[in-house]
């Protein structure tokens, strides 16, 4: 029982130094995702399509920093590969499609930037999840030299 508790408080941890470093890590692309998008949006592109072109900008940059910073373990940073960003941009999709609705729906009621600014809001923990859990889990189960890097 005790073993367990220190597992589940291990992880607790783990995800919460996790979620504080991607939130940090997320405020920067946020403002390179928020940059293009508002660029794109001035110069006459929809929102919801000033959405897509802003999400292309800022995924790849995304990508490469959350392996570097949120996802370290033991001091390493997280593999980085043509494989792992697949993983990530697939993962990463399902926020886009969230984010570009709620831009479809509310930029005409709420204007462009607002809608914007709500979408990131509502992707937040989407993209969390979907990184911690599917694109940078828990590494302590890889084998020594099974890593690959881009």
């Amino acid at each position: 029982m005790a073993g367990g508790l220190m597992r589940a408080h291990d992880g607790v941890r783990r995800h919460t130094g996790q979620l504080f470093r991607f939130g940090l890590v997320g405020i920067g692309n946020t403002l390179i995702d928020f940059i293009a998008y508002t660029i794109a949006v001035f110069a006459g592109v929809t929102p919801a399509l000033a959405n897509v072109l802003a999400f292309a900008i800022a995924n790849p940059i995304s990508y490469f920093v959350n392996s570097r910073v949120t996802f370290r373990r033991d001091a390493k940073a997280a593999t980085i590969s043509f494989g792992g960003y697949g993983k990530f941009l697939a993962a990463h999709l399902l926020s886009l499609s969230v984010s570009t609705g709620f831009i479809w729906m509310f930029a005409d009621g709420l204007g462009p930037l607002r809608a914007k600014a709500g979408a990131i809001v509502i992707t937040l923990f989407i993209n969390y999840t979907a990184s911690a859990f599917l694109v940078f889990p828990n590494r302590k189960s890889e084998k020594p030299g099974s890593s690959e890097s881009a």
